[in-house]
Protein backbone atom coordinates (compact mmCIF):
# COMPACT_ATOMS: atom_id res chain seq x y z
CA UNK A 1 0.00 0.00 0.00
CA UNK A 2 1.26 3.60 -1.19
CA UNK A 3 0.49 6.70 1.27
CA UNK A 4 0.63 9.85 -0.66
CA UNK A 5 -0.02 13.51 1.50
CA UNK A 6 -2.59 14.89 -0.89
CA UNK A 7 -4.23 11.70 -1.92
CA UNK A 8 -6.76 11.09 1.54
CA UNK A 9 -6.96 8.04 1.55
CA UNK A 10 -6.83 5.48 4.12
CA UNK A 11 -6.96 2.06 4.65
CA UNK A 12 -9.99 -0.22 4.64
CA UNK A 13 -11.44 -2.26 7.01
CA UNK A 14 -10.49 -6.29 5.65
CA UNK A 15 -14.12 -7.88 5.62
CA UNK A 16 -14.77 -9.88 8.55
CA UNK A 17 -14.26 -13.57 8.52
CA UNK A 18 -17.64 -15.33 8.66
CA UNK A 19 -19.38 -15.88 12.77
CA UNK A 20 -17.97 -12.94 13.37
CA UNK A 21 -19.32 -9.38 14.18
CA UNK A 22 -19.43 -6.90 10.92
CA UNK A 23 -20.65 -3.63 12.50
CA UNK A 24 -17.82 -4.61 15.52
CA UNK A 25 -15.21 -4.84 13.58
CA UNK A 26 -16.03 -1.83 11.41
CA UNK A 27 -16.54 0.39 14.55
CA UNK A 28 -12.89 -0.69 16.49
CA UNK A 29 -11.37 -0.05 12.67
CA UNK A 30 -12.99 3.23 12.71
CA UNK A 31 -12.19 4.29 16.20
CA UNK A 32 -8.82 3.22 15.11
CA UNK A 33 -8.35 5.47 12.10
CA UNK A 34 -9.79 8.45 14.59
CA UNK A 35 -7.33 7.38 16.99
CA UNK A 36 -4.40 7.57 15.04
CA UNK A 37 -5.47 11.08 13.00
CA UNK A 38 -5.73 12.74 16.57
CA UNK A 39 -1.90 11.83 17.33
CA UNK A 40 -1.06 12.19 13.97
CA UNK A 41 -2.36 15.54 13.95
CA UNK A 42 0.42 17.17 16.10
CA UNK A 43 2.97 15.56 14.89
CA UNK A 44 2.27 16.71 10.99
CA UNK A 45 1.80 20.33 12.40
CA UNK A 46 4.40 20.19 13.84
CA UNK A 47 6.74 19.17 10.46
CA UNK A 48 5.03 21.65 8.85
CA UNK A 49 6.49 24.35 11.00
CA UNK A 50 9.94 22.96 10.58
CA UNK A 51 9.28 22.89 6.55
CA UNK A 52 7.86 26.25 6.12
CA UNK A 53 10.80 28.26 5.02
CA UNK A 54 12.54 25.75 3.14
CA UNK A 55 9.62 24.09 1.66
CA UNK A 56 6.83 25.97 1.62
CA UNK A 57 4.23 23.67 -0.66
CA UNK A 58 5.21 20.68 1.46
CA UNK A 59 4.16 22.44 4.56
CA UNK A 60 0.96 23.27 3.29
CA UNK A 61 0.61 19.99 1.73
CA UNK A 62 1.55 18.77 5.21
CA UNK A 63 -1.10 20.81 6.88
CA UNK A 64 -3.85 20.22 4.47
CA UNK A 65 -3.30 16.54 4.96
CA UNK A 66 -3.03 16.80 9.00
CA UNK A 67 -6.84 19.03 8.68
CA UNK A 68 -8.42 16.97 6.15
CA UNK A 69 -7.48 13.41 8.60
CA UNK A 70 -9.31 15.36 11.50
CA UNK A 71 -12.46 16.02 9.12
CA UNK A 72 -12.43 12.40 8.47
Amino acid sequence: MSASITSGTYPRAAQPASGTHPRLGSSLWQFLVRAGARRAYPEMMRLARLREHSDPALAQQLRDAARNMLQG
